[in-house]
Protein backbone atom coordinates (compact mmCIF):
# COMPACT_ATOMS: atom_id res chain seq x y z
CA UNK A 1 0.00 0.00 0.00
CA UNK A 2 2.80 2.36 0.77
CA UNK A 3 3.74 2.05 -2.82
CA UNK A 4 0.87 3.62 -4.08
CA UNK A 5 1.54 6.83 -1.65
CA UNK A 6 2.63 8.64 -4.66
CA UNK A 7 0.48 7.39 -7.37
CA UNK A 8 -1.81 10.75 -7.35
CA UNK A 9 1.10 13.05 -6.76
CA UNK A 10 1.81 15.36 -9.59
CA UNK A 11 3.72 18.09 -8.20
CA UNK A 12 1.36 20.74 -8.88
CA UNK A 13 0.27 21.03 -5.22
CA UNK A 14 3.81 21.75 -3.88
CA UNK A 15 4.81 24.12 -6.89
CA UNK A 16 1.55 25.81 -6.08
CA UNK A 17 2.42 26.09 -2.30
CA UNK A 18 6.08 27.46 -3.93
CA UNK A 19 4.22 30.25 -5.77
CA UNK A 20 1.68 30.82 -2.86
CA UNK A 21 4.78 31.34 -0.80
CA UNK A 22 6.82 33.60 -3.18
CA UNK A 23 3.69 35.48 -3.38
CA UNK A 24 3.76 36.23 0.31
CA UNK A 25 7.26 36.99 0.30
CA UNK A 26 7.15 39.69 -2.42
CA UNK A 27 4.80 41.20 -0.69
CA UNK A 28 6.68 42.33 2.51
CA UNK A 29 8.80 45.19 3.51
CA UNK A 30 12.19 45.00 1.91
CA UNK A 31 14.85 44.79 4.56
CA UNK A 32 18.83 45.38 4.30
CA UNK A 33 21.31 43.27 6.27
CA UNK A 34 24.54 42.86 4.97
CA UNK A 35 26.40 39.47 5.05
CA UNK A 36 30.27 39.72 3.69
CA UNK A 37 30.88 36.79 1.24
CA UNK A 38 33.86 35.81 -0.19
CA UNK A 39 32.66 34.60 -3.63
CA UNK A 40 34.59 31.41 -4.70
CA UNK A 41 32.73 30.32 -7.97
CA UNK A 42 30.72 31.25 -10.58
CA UNK A 43 29.15 28.17 -12.15
CA UNK A 44 28.24 27.96 -16.13
CA UNK A 45 24.54 28.16 -14.90
CA UNK A 46 25.07 31.32 -13.04
CA UNK A 47 24.59 30.22 -9.69
CA UNK A 48 27.18 31.80 -7.33
CA UNK A 49 29.02 30.06 -4.29
CA UNK A 50 30.45 31.96 -1.69
CA UNK A 51 31.65 31.30 1.89
CA UNK A 52 30.92 33.97 4.63
CA UNK A 53 34.18 35.71 5.38
CA UNK A 54 33.43 35.48 9.65
CA UNK A 55 33.32 31.40 8.32
CA UNK A 56 37.19 32.38 7.24
CA UNK A 57 39.03 31.35 10.19
CA UNK A 58 37.09 28.11 10.81
CA UNK A 59 37.41 27.01 7.08
CA UNK A 60 41.20 27.52 7.41
CA UNK A 61 41.71 25.81 11.16
CA UNK A 62 40.03 23.16 8.78
CA UNK A 63 42.20 23.26 5.82
CA UNK A 64 45.06 22.92 8.29
CA UNK A 65 44.17 20.41 9.85
CA UNK A 66 43.42 18.43 6.88
CA UNK A 67 46.90 18.52 5.18
CA UNK A 68 48.54 17.53 8.61
CA UNK A 69 46.58 14.21 8.61
CA UNK A 70 47.63 13.56 5.13
CA UNK A 71 50.89 14.49 5.86
CA UNK A 72 51.13 12.45 8.59
CA UNK A 73 48.66 9.53 6.97
CA UNK A 74 49.59 9.63 3.58
CA UNK A 75 46.23 7.82 2.11
CA UNK A 76 47.29 5.10 -0.25
CA UNK A 77 46.82 4.67 -3.74
CA UNK A 78 43.54 3.29 -4.89
CA UNK A 79 42.66 1.90 -1.38
CA UNK A 80 39.72 4.13 -1.25
CA UNK A 81 36.14 2.96 -3.45
CA UNK A 82 34.27 6.47 -3.76
CA UNK A 83 30.52 5.68 -3.41
CA UNK A 84 28.09 8.54 -5.21
CA UNK A 85 27.18 11.14 -2.47
CA UNK A 86 30.05 10.11 -0.08
CA UNK A 87 32.10 12.91 1.51
CA UNK A 88 35.52 12.15 0.76
CA UNK A 89 39.22 14.15 0.14
CA UNK A 90 40.22 15.20 -3.48
CA UNK A 91 43.11 16.69 -4.65
CA UNK A 92 42.77 20.02 -6.88
CA UNK A 93 44.94 21.10 -9.72
CA UNK A 94 47.02 23.31 -6.81
CA UNK A 95 48.22 19.18 -5.48
CA UNK A 96 46.45 19.61 -1.91
CA UNK A 97 43.95 18.28 -0.71
CA UNK A 98 40.49 19.20 -0.04
CA UNK A 99 37.18 17.93 1.30
CA UNK A 100 34.58 16.74 -1.77
CA UNK A 101 31.33 15.24 -2.21
CA UNK A 102 31.30 12.39 -4.97
CA UNK A 103 28.95 13.33 -7.80
CA UNK A 104 29.43 10.41 -10.06
CA UNK A 105 31.80 7.49 -10.77
CA UNK A 106 32.60 6.64 -14.38
CA UNK A 107 35.44 3.99 -14.74
CA UNK A 108 38.81 5.43 -13.10
CA UNK A 109 37.25 9.01 -12.74
CA UNK A 110 35.54 10.30 -10.35
CA UNK A 111 33.57 13.57 -10.71
CA UNK A 112 33.38 15.56 -7.49
CA UNK A 113 32.07 19.05 -6.30
CA UNK A 114 34.88 20.61 -3.52
CA UNK A 115 32.56 21.65 -0.78
CA UNK A 116 33.91 24.33 0.72
CA UNK A 117 34.38 26.36 -2.30
CA UNK A 118 31.82 24.89 -4.43
CA UNK A 119 33.82 24.15 -7.45
CA UNK A 120 33.65 20.96 -9.31
CA UNK A 121 36.32 18.86 -11.30
CA UNK A 122 36.33 15.22 -12.51
CA UNK A 123 39.82 13.08 -10.79
CA UNK A 124 41.35 10.45 -11.33
CA UNK A 125 40.05 7.84 -8.36
CA UNK A 126 43.89 7.83 -7.39
CA UNK A 127 43.19 11.66 -6.48
CA UNK A 128 40.53 10.82 -4.13
CA UNK A 129 40.83 9.53 -0.61
CA UNK A 130 38.74 8.38 2.71
CA UNK A 131 37.94 11.19 4.98
CA UNK A 132 38.70 11.30 8.46
CA UNK A 133 35.74 11.47 10.37
CA UNK A 134 36.97 14.24 12.68
CA UNK A 135 37.31 16.38 9.29
CA UNK A 136 33.50 15.08 8.27
CA UNK A 137 31.44 17.19 10.91
CA UNK A 138 31.85 20.23 10.27
CA UNK A 139 29.41 21.57 7.67
CA UNK A 140 30.06 22.74 3.75
CA UNK A 141 31.29 26.26 3.73
CA UNK A 142 30.59 27.52 0.80
CA UNK A 143 26.77 28.17 -0.30
CA UNK A 144 25.28 28.47 -3.02
CA UNK A 145 22.78 31.78 -4.12
CA UNK A 146 21.47 33.31 -7.11
CA UNK A 147 21.48 36.84 -7.83
CA UNK A 148 18.21 38.73 -7.64
CA UNK A 149 15.78 40.30 -10.25
CA UNK A 150 18.49 39.06 -12.85
CA UNK A 151 18.51 36.28 -15.42
CA UNK A 152 21.03 35.34 -18.37
CA UNK A 153 19.80 35.67 -21.69
CA UNK A 154 18.42 32.65 -23.95
CA UNK A 155 20.76 32.86 -27.01
CA UNK A 156 24.20 31.17 -26.14
CA UNK A 157 26.63 33.52 -27.45
CA UNK A 158 24.87 36.06 -25.31
CA UNK A 159 24.65 33.53 -22.55
CA UNK A 160 28.28 33.24 -22.47
CA UNK A 161 28.47 36.88 -21.98
CA UNK A 162 26.93 37.28 -19.07
CA UNK A 163 28.48 34.37 -17.39
CA UNK A 164 31.71 36.19 -18.40
CA UNK A 165 30.76 39.46 -16.91
CA UNK A 166 29.33 37.53 -13.93
CA UNK A 167 32.98 36.14 -13.11
CA UNK A 168 35.11 39.00 -13.92
CA UNK A 169 33.44 41.13 -11.48
CA UNK A 170 32.10 38.47 -8.59
CA UNK A 171 35.47 35.70 -7.97
CA UNK A 172 37.45 35.81 -5.48
CA UNK A 173 35.93 39.40 -4.65
CA UNK A 174 34.58 40.15 -0.69
CA UNK A 175 31.13 41.41 -1.47
CA UNK A 176 28.31 42.91 1.03
CA UNK A 177 24.92 40.15 0.33
CA UNK A 178 21.57 41.07 1.37
CA UNK A 179 19.59 38.46 0.84
CA UNK A 180 16.06 39.54 -0.84
CA UNK A 181 14.02 36.58 -1.24
CA UNK A 182 13.87 32.93 -1.82
CA UNK A 183 12.12 30.75 -3.57
CA UNK A 184 12.03 26.82 -1.90
CA UNK A 185 15.63 26.11 -0.75
CA UNK A 186 17.28 28.80 -3.18
CA UNK A 187 18.23 31.97 -2.22
CA UNK A 188 18.44 35.34 -4.11
CA UNK A 189 20.85 37.85 -3.17
CA UNK A 190 22.12 41.36 -4.29
CA UNK A 191 25.37 41.30 -4.14
CA UNK A 192 27.13 45.15 -3.21
CA UNK A 193 31.04 46.57 -3.12
CA UNK A 194 32.79 46.78 -0.06
CA UNK A 195 32.26 50.50 -0.37
CA UNK A 196 28.44 50.12 -1.27
CA UNK A 197 28.67 52.37 -3.84
CA UNK A 198 27.88 49.24 -6.72
CA UNK A 199 25.42 47.14 -7.37
CA UNK A 200 26.87 43.96 -9.24
CA UNK A 201 24.01 42.98 -10.48
CA UNK A 202 23.01 46.30 -11.99
CA UNK A 203 26.00 47.24 -13.32
CA UNK A 204 26.13 44.32 -15.14
CA UNK A 205 22.39 44.55 -16.55
CA UNK A 206 23.31 48.65 -17.23
CA UNK A 207 26.69 46.90 -19.21
CA UNK A 208 24.00 45.02 -21.19
CA UNK A 209 25.02 41.51 -20.32
CA UNK A 210 22.14 40.43 -18.30
CA UNK A 211 18.66 40.99 -18.05
CA UNK A 212 15.75 41.39 -15.75
CA UNK A 213 13.61 38.61 -14.33
CA UNK A 214 10.92 40.65 -12.93
CA UNK A 215 9.01 40.21 -10.11
CA UNK A 216 5.56 41.53 -8.26
CA UNK A 217 4.55 42.71 -4.65
CA UNK A 218 5.83 46.32 -3.65
CA UNK A 219 8.88 44.39 -1.43
CA UNK A 220 11.15 44.86 -4.35
CA UNK A 221 9.00 47.62 -6.63
CA UNK A 222 12.07 50.34 -5.80
CA UNK A 223 15.01 48.31 -6.81
CA UNK A 224 13.09 46.90 -9.43
CA UNK A 225 12.91 49.92 -11.17
CA UNK A 226 16.75 50.63 -10.90
CA UNK A 227 17.18 47.82 -12.61
CA UNK A 228 14.69 48.84 -15.13
CA UNK A 229 16.36 52.09 -15.56
CA UNK A 230 19.49 50.14 -16.02
CA UNK A 231 18.61 48.05 -18.62
CA UNK A 232 17.08 50.73 -20.60
CA UNK A 233 19.85 52.42 -20.68
CA UNK A 234 21.82 49.30 -21.70
CA UNK A 235 19.61 49.76 -24.91
CA UNK A 236 19.54 52.76 -25.63
CA UNK A 237 23.07 52.47 -26.08
CA UNK A 238 23.09 48.73 -27.44
CA UNK A 239 25.26 47.22 -25.31
CA UNK A 240 26.85 43.74 -25.30
CA UNK A 241 23.19 41.90 -25.75
CA UNK A 242 21.30 44.75 -27.13
CA UNK A 243 24.11 45.66 -30.05
CA UNK A 244 21.45 44.24 -32.73
CA UNK A 245 18.05 46.13 -30.70
CA UNK A 246 15.67 44.68 -28.06
CA UNK A 247 16.15 41.01 -28.26
CA UNK A 248 13.36 41.07 -25.39
CA UNK A 249 10.60 42.51 -28.76
CA UNK A 250 12.06 39.24 -30.69
CA UNK A 251 11.37 37.08 -27.34
CA UNK A 252 8.06 38.61 -27.33
CA UNK A 253 6.94 37.93 -31.31
CA UNK A 254 8.29 34.55 -30.53
CA UNK A 255 5.91 33.39 -28.02
CA UNK A 256 2.93 34.88 -30.18
CA UNK A 257 3.07 38.56 -28.07
CA UNK A 258 2.76 41.64 -30.67
CA UNK A 259 2.45 41.44 -34.37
Amino acid sequence: AKKRIWANYSGEEEKGVAEEEETKTLNEERKVSYEQILVSEVTEEGKIYGCSVKDGPALEKLMDNLREEFRNNPPLAGAYQPRKNELCAAKFVDGEWYRARVEKVAGSDVAVQYVDYGNRATVPKVKVASLPSTLQQAPAFARSYNLALVTLPEDEEYRSMGIQGLKEDLLDQTLNMNVEYRIGTEAYVTLITPDKKMDIGKGLVEDGLLMIDRKGGRKLASLQKEYVEAMEKAKKAHLNIWRYGDITADDAKEFGFGK
